[in-house]
């Protein structure tokens, strides 16, 4: 990775939101994507980016991006039982995975069934990209972070022998924001517990990361601002987050969302109605301007 790497999330989400992070690789201004294996566009999806990755000014790094909020199942569904619902699709939210990380009586039974589905997407992905390329990990809305999570993956990389560079830690510097008060009135309250619970978790995660990829300490940012990492802030965040960063010998992570879905694209495999208004909203398109006009 780059000291700094542009990355957007949600590759193959839907093919509103693939083709817009297509038109920003194409324009190179990406350094890294996220795709998802689950979704009903990826196959078309992963095809098109292969047919036309020669013709780039630059290739991004391409991360798994785990998913066991919505969309199909890939694992047979009697290795996943308690992820799904009656007709495959996940039935998942954060406080779930989070309760069964610190519940014993179900913590063996539920990483059996996050091992079983992690290796599945996994193997998808590999179907498509090639089984050599080295592995980069991440989870749809950080769900990488949570114990029970990150457990089930690490084993899955050492059961399976997967070379892996690269595990996202989701640890936002929290410096930058404190010190641009102009903007304290702009960050919404979810976030910044988001962004709390995320640095708590975080430094148990990034010990286990570096044991098993070698990589080097990272921040990421897009979390307190997520959902509209709109130019004006972004300009206004970014000498901090590179001086802080910089500081700290550690790789600056930017996460964008750049991808906008309309409403009808949405499907029966869009199951959370809080997360599908995130995908058709306005901010999505801001964080899209913000990948194509801002330099770093």
């Amino acid at each position: 990775m780059k000291a700094i790497d542009i990355h957007a999330d949600d590759y193959a989400l839907s093919a509103g939101a693939s083709e817009d992070i297509l038109k920003c690789i194409r324009k190179g201004r990406l350094d890294s994507i996220s795709v998802l294996t689950n979704m009903s566009c990826y196959e078309k999806y992963a095809e098109l980016y292969l047919k036309e990755r020669t013709s780039w000014k630059k290739e991004p790094l391409l991360s798994v991006h785990l998913n066991f909020m919505e969309g199909r199942a890939l694992a047979a569904r009697e290795e996943v039982p308690d992820l799904i619902d009656g007709r495959g699709y996940f039935r998942m939210g954060w406080g779930k995975l989070l309760l069964w990380s610190f519940c014993p009586w179900k913590y063996g039974r539920r990483k059996k069934e996050l091992k079983a589905e992690i290796k599945a997407q996994t193997e998808n992905f590999r179907r498509c990209f090639g089984q050599e390329l080295p592995l980069r990990f991440d989870g749809h809305q950080h769900t990488q972070m949570i114990p029970i999570v990150y457990d089930a993956l690490l084993e899955v990389i050492r059961e399976e022998g997967y070379k892996v560079s690269y595990i996202r830690v989701t640890k936002e510097p929290v410096l930058p924001f404190l010190k641009e008060v102009s903007l304290w009135k702009t960050y919404r309250p979810v976030n910044c517990i988001k962004n709390l619970l995320l640095n708590i978790l975080a430094p148990v995660m990034e010990r286990k990361a570096e044991k098993v990829s070698g990589q080097k300490p990272m921040f990421l940012w897009g979390v307190l601002l997520s959902g509209s990492m709109d130019e004006k802030r972004v300009r206004k965040l970014l000498p901090a987050m590179k001086e802080q960063s910089g500081k700290r010998g550690r790789i600056l992570e930017i996460l964008f969302h750049p991808g906008f879905s309309s409403a009808d694209e949405l499907g029966e495999e869009f199951v959370s109605e809080g997360a599908n208004k995130f995908y058709y909203s306005e901010g999505r398109r801001k964080e899209f301007r913000s990948v194509m006009r801002v330099d770093v």
